[in-house]
C-alpha cells in the first residue's frame, strides 16, 4: 500500500511540475534578432548589396496588446553619410490580446544603400532589447 502512495505522489509531482513549466512561462521577450533577406528570416546574413531590401527579424514572446517594439536604423559608418546616422525609425503596436511569434521591420532604398556598416536597435516598450550589425558592400 505504501508502494502505491509513493508511485502516486510520484505521478502527481510530475505533472504539477509540467503545468507549472508550461505556465510560468510568461515573460514578455525579444530574442534571437537577425539580419536577413526575407521577412521569415530564413536567409540570414550580415552582408547586403546596395540593391538588397533589409530585413530585421526578431521572435517576440508573451506581448500583451499595447506592446510597442520600435526599430532604429543606423548608418554607423557609410559612403557620403555622417557619422552614426539614425536615418530611420519604424514601430510596430501589438493589437492582439497576446502575441507569440516572428516580427520583422523591413527597409528599401530605391537609390541604393551606401556602401558602409550599418546596424539596427529594437526597442521593447522604449527599453533598448537587441542589436544587430551588418554591412553593405
Amino acid at each position: 500500500m505504501k508502494n502505491k502512495y509513493m508511485v502516486l505522489f510520484a505521478v502527481l509531482s510530475l505533472v504539477v511540475s509540467s503545468l507549472a513549466c508550461a505556465v510560468g512561462n510568461t515573460e514578455l521577450g525579444l530574442t534571437n534578432l537577425r539580419m536577413a533577406f526575407d521577412q521569415d528570416g530564413e536567409n540570414p546574413t550580415t552582408t547586403f548589396a546596395s540593391t538588397d531590401v533589409f530585413y530585421a527579424v526578431a521572435d517576440l514572446a508573451n506581448a500583451p496588446q499595447g506592446t510597442n517594439v520600435e526599430a532604429k536604423w543606423t548608418a554607423v559608418n557609410a559612403a557620403d553619410t555622417e557619422p552614426n546616422l539614425e536615418f530611420q525609425t519604424q514601430t510596430l503596436d501589438i493589437t492582439e490580446e497576446t502575441f507569440t511569434g516572428t516580427i520583422y521591420f523591413q527597409l528599401s532604398n530605391d537609390d541604393g544603400w551606401p556602401t558602409g556598416q550599418y546596424k539596427v536597435d529594437l526597442y521593447l516598450n522604449g527599453n533598448l532589447a537587441q542589436s544587430a550589425e551588418f554591412s553593405v558592400q
